[in-house]
Parts: C-alpha cells; sequence; structure tokens
C-alpha cells in the first residue's frame, strides 16, 4: 500500500478519505504494537529531530508523543509551557515562533498543541517541514481520533456496523468531533448518539456534514441509550473554555450532568467497552475501572502505537 502521508503535514482529521487511509495507519501501528511489548529497537527515525510545543497542559497527548519519537530513534526537542518558557510571553507570533523553532533545531518534524482553532494551519503554512496537530482549540484532535479508532478496533473487530455513543461536552470537546468524522469514512453502518444537554451539542454544522455518512441520534438521556451501545465514549465538560466565556456558574450547573456508575454499566452490552479520552473528573465514578468494559486506561497506549506510526509515515523516506 503506497504511503500518502510521507512528507506531509497532519492537522485535520479531514486528511483522511478512505479506508485504505485507515488500514494504512493502523498497519502501521500493529508493526509498533509489536515491537513495544516485544522490547524491540527499531529506530526508523535515527539521525532525524521532532520539536513537540505545546501551548495547553496535557498528560498523555505529550508524553506518548515524546515516547513516539524517542522510541522510533528520533532527537527529540520538548517544551511542555510554550505560555512560559518561550518569547510568547513578549508577544512573539505563533508565526514566527514556529518558524524560529524550525531554524534554531533543525527539526524534521513539528508536534503543536494550541488553544487557537486554527493554529495548526497558521503554523503548517510558515514552515517547509511536517507539522502535526496535536489539539487545535475545540474543533480537532486528528491524533486522538486515530488512536480512539484504533482501541475501537483493537477490541470489537471492526470499525463498521458500530454503536457509538458519545457522552457529556460535545460543544467545547474537540475529541468527539474529530472521532465522529472518522467513524463516518470508516464505514457506512455506524450510527453515533450524541448525549449532551442542550447547552453542549455538537455544533450543528457539524450534525448536518455527518448526516448521509452516518446515523445521528440526539438525546439527553443516558440511562435509555446503555442497553444497544458498542462504544461508550464519556468525556468531561470542560471548565476551562468555561472559564475563558466567563460562564464558571454554567459549568457548576453542568459538570455532573452525566455520572456513569457501575450499576449504569451494567446495563450495557457485555461485549461492549467504556472509553474516555481522559482526565476525567468525576463522570466515571472509580468503581468503574473494574469493569472489564473500562478500557480508557488501555486506550492512552493506542496513543503510543498510533503515534508512532504516524511519525513513522511522515517521516517516511
Amino acid at each position: 500500500m503506497s504511503n500518502k502521508f510521507s512528507g506531509k503535514d497532519f492537522v485535520t482529521i479531514d486528511q483522511i478519505k478512505s479506508k485504505d487511509d485507515i488500514d494504512l495507519i493502523f498497519e502501521r501501528a500493529d508493526v509498533m504494537k509489536s515491537v513495544v511489548e516485544g522490547h524491540k529497537v527499531h529506530e526508523t527515525l535515527k539521525g532525524k529531530a521532532v520539536a513537540v510545543l505545546f501551548y495547553q497542559p496535557s498528560t498523555r497527548t505529550f508524553t506518548s508523543f515524546v515516547a513516539a519519537a524517542r522510541r522510533l530513534g528520533a532527537y527529540v526537542i520538548d517544551i511542555h509551557g510554550m505560555t512560559t518558557y518561550s518569547s510568547v510571553t513578549k508577544g512573539e507570533t505563533l508565526e514566527d515562533t514556529i518558524q524560529s523553532i524550525h531554524q534554531t533545531t533543525g527539526a524534521d518534524a513539528i508536534v503543536l498543541r494550541h488553544p487557537d482553532n486554527t493554529s495548526s494551519q497558521v503554523a503548517s503554512a510558515v514552515v517547509p517541514i511536517p507539522l502535526l496537530n496535536a489539539g487545535s482549540g475545540k474543533l480537532e484532535h486528528p491524533t486522538q481520533a486515530v488512536l480512539d479508532l484504533y482501541t475501537i478496533y483493537q477490541n470489537m473487530g471492526k470499525v463498521d456496523g458500530l454503536h457509538v455513543a458519545m457522552v457529556g461536552d460535545l460543544l467545547y470537546g474537540r475529541t468527539v468531533k474529530s472521532l465522529a468524522k472518522m467513524l463516518a469514512v470508516s464505514g457506512k453502518k455506524n450510527k453515533i448518539t450524541l448525549i449532551a444537554p442542550d447547552e453542549l451539542r455538537m455544533p450543528k454544522e457539524l450534525i448536518k456534514e455527518l448526516k448521509g455518512k452516518v446515523e445521528i441520534e440526539e438525546t439527553s438521556d443516558l440511562s435509555a441509550s446503555l442497553k444497544g451501545v458498542d462504544v461508550l465514549y464519556m468525556t468531561r465538560v470542560q471548565k476551562e473554555w468555561f472559564e475563558h466565556s466567563g460562564k464558571l456558574d454554567e459549568y457548576e450547573r453542568l459538570k455532573d450532568k452525566f455520572i456513569l456508575t457501575r450499576h449504569m454499566a451494567d446495563q450495557m452490552p457485555k461485549n461492549s467497552i467504556i472509553m474516555h479520552p481522559l482526565p476525567r473528573v468525576g463522570e466515571i465514578m472509580h468503581e468503574v475501572d473494574a469493569d472489564p468494559r473500562a478500557k480508557y486506561f488501555e486506550q492512552m497506549r493506542s496513543g503510543l502505537y498510533t503515534r508512532m506510526a504516524l511519525l513513522d509515515l511522515i517521516l517516511e523516506d
């Protein structure tokens, strides 16, 4: 299978056009899983450099990208705190910062997380090397969608004919938007149930885009939606976006709207799975962790395999 990702940016999930694109990434991710689990040396990026720049806090995405690049043998320049430890504090623009990092490090690729919706597109336009979007604003988190779908594939054995329920903050949450788009590409028989309060419903323009590609259902009743799901994808209500818009009272009112308990999880099919991009702040009770359907920690490991795969594909000679 030809490598359409070689030398290219990965800034939006819209770049994944077909099931063949998904298969290519997953085949490479399977290789990386074998490498990690077998404690093998697989330094396909030896001699290359990857800059990992995060303007927002992160645990999972940051560490998995750094680990992915290092496991592949790349030299890594990692800054987790760009708003504190760079010339951003002096008013430097994103475009100037990205060009500076390109020049000062000699990086072969840049991984960027930034709070602006169009940050990855803006940054990729000013440097000649590949740029990977590690989360941009409220709209995109393409590598998270890849690891999420890979987790689903590893557990369900398929990426079509699935019923996926997405719960919580569907307005500000970027992970659900990217995963919904990927499910629309992965199969023609997928169903997505969107479970959110009226204030946090998924944007109408995205729902319009998805209709005709997947079956869409909207509701605010979590309990009534549990019996027929294959995948329950929980998300937190994101306090940071309410702080930014001065609506903390609304956050307090909505933050505990959906809480998954062990009793509720027992209503789900035995072969279903529970996912969450993490961090959680109360929407999944710790008692659920012992349920064999709880896959949100396993989900994190998928991020290592798929980000290794993407870096390997993009920087492949």
